[in-house]
C-alpha cells in the first residue's frame, strides 16, 4: 500500500560482491536553461553510485551540448511527447542498471536529494518511490490552478485504485530496473505519469512516497493544464476499464439500484397509505432501473472474472 516515508541518505550503496548499485538518471528537456546545473548536481549526488544521466533532448536552443559538457549522455527525441521522452531513455539505460531516476530539467528539484528518492528502493522496501513535492513546496511554485488539478487527479487516483498518495503527478520518481521491466507502459504524453503508478499498483509493487523539495522553475512551464488534465483523467478512467472493469459497472449499476430505492419510495408509499397504486409509469421506471442495475453489476462481476482469468494464462 502506497504510504509516506522519511528516509536518510545512505552513506555508500553496494549490492553483492561490494559492487556499487548503478543508477539510471533519466532527464527529459525541452530548451532548459538549467540543464547544465541539474546534471552537474545528479553527478555529484551520485557519486557514491556507479551513475549515469542520459538527457532526451527535444531543444531548439543549446540545452543538449550544456548538457553534455556537464556530462550527461544526450540523445536527440525523434517523437514529440513527456512519455515518449522517458520510453526512449529507458531503451538505452544500462542493461545492468539497478534502480532508475526520472526527473526534469528545469531545476524545480534537488539533484541532491536523489539519493533520498532511491534509499526505499536500495534498502529493499519498494519498487516505485514517488517524490512528494507538497512536503517541501516553496511559495510560488505551483500555481493554484495546477495544484487544484494535481489534488483532484491525485484523489481519483487514491479512490479507484486503493493508494493514499499525496502528490501523484509528481515528475520526480524513482523505480527498480526489474519493477520498470514488467510495466506496460504506452501513453507518449503527461499521462504516462499516471500510467506508470496505475500499472505499478496493478502489477502489486510496492509503491511509497518520500518528501521532496519543489522550487520555481527556470525556464517555460510545459504541462498545458487544459489540455493534459482531461487527458490525464480520461486514462485513469480507461485503465480502470480496462484493468478492473467491475468498479465502474458496480458504480453505474449501483447508482441505478439506488435510484430504484427511491422512486420505490413513493409507490410502496401510495400502496401502504391508500392500498392502491396509481403511479404505474413510476412504478415500471423503478422495475426497470432496479433490474438493469443488478444486470450492469452482473456484467461487471463476469468482466472481471474474464480478466482475471485471462491474466492467469499469461
Amino acid at each position: 500500500m502506497a504510504g509516506a516515508a522519511s528516509i536518510e541518505k545512505p552513506q555508500m550503496a553496494l549490492r553483492g560482491e561490494n559492487k556499487l548499485f548503478k543508477v539510471s538518471v533519466i532527464i527529459p528537456t525541452m530548451n532548459e536553461p538549467a540543464i547544465g546545473r541539474v546534471v552537474d548536481d545528479a553527478r555529484k549526488a551520485l557519486k557514491h553510485f556507479d551513475a549515469e544521466v542520459i538527457v532526451v533532448d527535444k531543444s531548439t536552443d543549446d540545452t543538449a551540448r550544456r548538457a553534455k559538457k556537464a556530462g550527461a549522455i544526450v540523445v536527440g527525441q525523434e517523437l514529440s511527447g513527456y512519455g515518449d521522452a522517458y520510453m526512449t531513455g529507458f531503451s538505452l539505460i544500462a542493461p545492468d542498471t539497478d534502480v532508475v531516476v526520472m526527473m526534469d530539467g528545469d531545476n524545480t528539484y534537488d539533484a541532491y536529494e536523489i539519493p533520498m528518492l532511491i534509499d526505499p528502493i536500495i534498502k529493499g522496501y519498494a519498487d516505485l518511490c514517488l517524490g512528494n513535492r507538497f512536503a517541501r513546496m516553496e511559495p510560488g511554485a505551483m500555481n493554484a490552478r495546477n495544484m487544484l488539478g494535481n489534488k483532484v487527479i491525485t484523489s481519483t487516483l487514491n479512490v479507484l485504485y486503493g493508494l493514499r498518495l499525496k502528490d501523484s503527478q509528481t515528475g520526480f520518481r524513482a523505480i527498480k530496473k526489474t519493477a520498470l521491466d514488467t510495466l506496460e507502459l504506452v501513453d507518449n504524453g503527461m499521462p504516462f505519469a499516471s500510467e506508470m503508478i496505475i500499472d505499478a499498483r496493478k502489477k502489486s509493487l510496492r509503491i511509497v512516497e518520500v518528501p521532496v523539495t519543489y522550487r520555481q522553475r527556470i525556464g517555460e512551464a510545459k504541462l498545458k493544464a487544459y489540455k493534459d488534465g482531461p487527458l490525464i483523467l480520461s486514462l485513469i478512467i480507461r485503465m480502470v476499464r480496462d484493468y478492473n472493469p467491475f468498479a465502474i459497472f458496480i458504480s453505474v449499476g449501483g447508482i441505478m439500484v439506488l435510484c430504484s430505492f427511491v422512486s420505490g419510495g413513493f409507490v410502496v408509499y401510495e400502496w401502504l397509505t391508500t392500498g392502491v397504486i396509481t403511479r404505474l409509469a413510476l412504478t415500471m421506471l423503478t422495475a426497470m432501473l432496479f433490474l438493469s442495475g443488478v444486470q450492469v453489476i452482473s456484467f461487471g462481476l463476469l468482466a472481471d472474472i474474464i480478466l482475471a482469468a485471462l491474466r492467469k494464462k499469461r
